[in-house]
């Protein structure tokens, strides 16, 4: 599922990403990035990956730039959903080892320009395994790659 953001939505979004960024790391929140881009780029495009999703799916997202740590981006039908953005078309799920109690199903959205693809979601029991432990060059994580997700019906 494709959702296309407006140009009015992403300079919002840029703002509150940027906001969101500075506030986190002036509170010691450390940045869990597991990719080459900067934690601002990832703090940017994570909050587009969540904006874009509850847009989908008719929800209120969390747009406070208040300093957060392993919580859920958004709740749908009481599941506690973690959006993971990546700009990479042939983009992972990807999820550090930690294990956060916050999150029931962690959903991947691909990001390209204005456009963010929802390819698809694994419950966490379901990706945070032993056998899907891997380095993709920035330590260990789990890691699905997207052939074995779920499809969004």
């Amino acid at each position: 599922m494709k959702i296309a953001l407006t140009d009015a939505e992403c300079l919002m979004l840029k703002t509150l990403g940027g906001m969101r960024s500075l506030v986190a790391r002036s509170a010691g929140v450390k940045d869990a990035k597991m990719g080459d881009q900067s934690g601002l780029e990832a703090d940017i495009d994570g909050l587009m990956g969540e904006y874009a999703f509850c847009k989908w799916k008719n929800i209120i997202p969390d747009l406070i730039p208040a300093p957060r740590s392993g919580s859920s981006d958004c709740i749908l039908k009481n599941q506690r959903i973690d959006i993971k953005t990546t700009r990479y078309k042939t983009g992972r799920l990807l999820a550090t080892l930690k294990n956060n109690q916050d999150i029931d199903i962690y959903v991947l959205a691909i990001l390209e320009d204005n456009t963010v693809d929802f390819v698809g979601w694994a419950k966490k029991k379901d990706l945070c395994q032993e056998k899907n432990i891997k380095n993709l060059g920035h330590g260990n994580g789990y890691c699905l790659d997207q052939n074995e997700l779920r499809s969004f019906n």
